[in-house]
Order: C-alpha cells, then sequence, then structure tokens
C-alpha cells in the first residue's frame, strides 16, 4: 500500500512541477517585459564580466541570451522525458513545435523579437534535459558490482 501511496504523492508532485512550469513559462514567454528580459541578460553579462570576473573574454550579452533560452527548455525536455516516457526525437519534435509558436506569436501579436535562434536554443535545452535524464535513469538502472578489494571475480 505504501508503494501505491509514493507513486501517486510522486505523480502529484511532477504534475504540480510541471503545471507550474507551464503557467510560469508562458508569464515569461507571453509577459510584456521583453524589454525587461534583456536588461537582466546584461546585467548577467556584467555581473560574470566584472563582478564575478569567471566568464570568457568572448562572450557578449546575446552569449547569455542564447544560454538562458537553453536553460529555458531543459525542464520541457526532462518533463517530457520523464512524464511522457518519449524517445528524445519526440521531446525534440515537441520542443521545435512549441518554440516554433512561441516565436511567431511573440513576432505576429506581442511587442517581442522573434528569432529562430531562439527556436535553435529552446531545443538545445529540451533535447539536453531528456538526454541528461535518460543518462541518469540509466546510471541508476545499472547494476553495482559486488567485487571490491579482497573479492574475487
Amino acid at each position: 500500500m505504501s508503494t501505491v501511496r509514493n507513486r501517486v504523492g510522486r505523480s502529484s508532485t511532477a504534475l504540480a512541477l510541471a503545471v507550474t512550469y507551464v503557467v510560469l513559462g508562458a508569464l515569461l514567454v507571453f509577459g510584456p517585459w521583453g524589454w525587461s528580459l534583456n536588461r537582466a541578460t546584461v546585467q548577467l553579462y556584467v555581473f560574470f564580466r566584472s563582478d564575478v570576473p569567471i566568464a570568457p573574454a568572448a562572450m557578449v550579452p546575446e552569449h547569455y541570451g542564447v544560454l538562458l533560452n537553453v536553460l529555458l527548455f531543459v525542464p520541457l525536455g526532462a518533463g517530457l522525458a520523464l512524464l511522457g516516457r518519449w524517445s528524445w526525437w519526440w521531446v525534440v519534435l515537441v520542443a521545435a513545435i512549441t518554440s516554433g509558436a512561441i516565436e511567431t506569436a511573440q513576432g505576429l501579436w506581442l511587442d517581442r523579437e522573434a528569432s529562430w535562434s531562439d527556436v535553435v536554443s529552446n531545443v538545445a535545452g529540451a533535447l539536453l534535459g531528456a538526454l541528461g535524464l535518460s543518462l541518469l535513469a540509466r546510471a541508476r538502472q545499472r547494476p553495482r558490482s559486488r567485487s571490491g578489494p579482497g573479492r574475487r571475480r
């Protein structure tokens, strides 16, 4: 009985996280704060170039925008792979359609700039999320070796 309760609890948590991600993502990409997001990207650039100087000299603010677009879709890729149990290529297809629809809406109806590089970055993030989750699952399923120091194989 506790196994069933654990599964229900995990799936409820996963569903709550998925709904939260979708709502926050929709607010982020469809909200009227395009200028504010660009400003935040520049502030990240300044922070990692001046305050905590760990960024390579060749990085420019646009690189941070690409990185943020990748990070935005990592949870989508991981979520689709986990909840939908989809293979990586289905995740890539859904991410491409989703990102393309977002960029189309931003370009046609919102006061935002649409970009193909955002679609590519988003798809790369979803792919990283799906593959990362797949690698993690494989590592957890791999049988552990019982041989150790002093044991025979």
